[in-house]
């Protein structure tokens, strides 16, 4: 198969020329990934390369959720993908994605209910593989100060401490918390362990006057709110 070299298409539509004229709102995806892959190999141009990818699937998605989905050795079965580029690919992905977790700590979201956090952190958590523990920092009117992750875990979180959980909190005069994480089964029933580290996390930060609103747990189609299911061990506080 002969490829339509990246020289050979016209200079004001190449990927690098029209993102430095006109910006990246312009550009497809395919071009802005041509970007970040540079060259193809002796089959594809990179713009090819870029489509081959975004045609993929796994786990049911494609496109650019694919990229994110994909492990790198995933990555590396398309042609024209080495281990340097899957590894910058993924590098792009996780900055996409801090970018965007910075700006959810800027807005000023109001917590008024599970909800709330759920559709807050949804986008982020839900699809994960592993699980990560997340804790929303509130002031006193239930306000967000900040989002911060405090752990990542495979499969024991026991692993996670109240100091992990609760030194940010502390440090940033939070009134309240909420405790959040992921079930990468999908299944968001509380665990016996969810409800101990509930219970541990409840007794530890009413030492420094914080109070734990709720432990959400996210999955692929919902949430489940610990709050909500097992009210008495938040000492019959409110719902949010």
């Amino acid at each position: 198969m002969d490829k339509l070299s990246i020289k050979n298409i016209p200079f004001e539509d190449r990927p690098y020329e029209k993102f430095e004229k006109y910006g990246g709102l312009v550009l497809t995806d395919a071009e802005l990934l041509a970007i970040i892959i540079k060259s193809g190999s002796k089959e594809f141009n990179s713009i090819d390369v870029a489509r081959l990818l975004l045609s993929k699937h796994t786990n049911g998605h494609e496109g650019l959720k694919y990229l994110e989905e994909a492990s790198i050795a995933e990555l590396m079965m398309v042609p024209g993908i080495g281990r340097v580029k899957a590894i910058q690919i993924k590098a792009v992905l996780e900055l996409a994605k801090r970018i965007n977790s910075n700006k959810l700590n800027e807005i000023k979201t109001k917590i008024t209910s599970p909800k709330t956090i759920y559709d807050l952190l949804a986008s982020e958590l839900k699809d994960l593989k592993t699980e990560q523990v997340k804790v929303v920092l509130l002031d006193a009117k239930a306000y967000v100060k900040s989002i911060i992750t405090v752990s990542i875990v495979a499969t024991n979180k026991s692993m996670v401490s109240p100091k992990e959980i609760l030194s940010e909190p502390i440090k940033q005069l939070a009134s309240s918390i909420v405790l959040v994480h992921n079930h990468p089964s999908g299944d968001t029933t509380p665990s016996r362990q969810d409800v101990l580290l509930t219970r541990k996390i409840i007794e530890y930060a009413a030492v420094f006057d914080i109070t734990v609103l709720d432990h959400i747990i996210i999955g692929n189609n919902g949430y489940t709110s610990i709050k909500e299911t097992n009210n008495s061990l938040f000492m019959g506080g409110r719902i949010l």
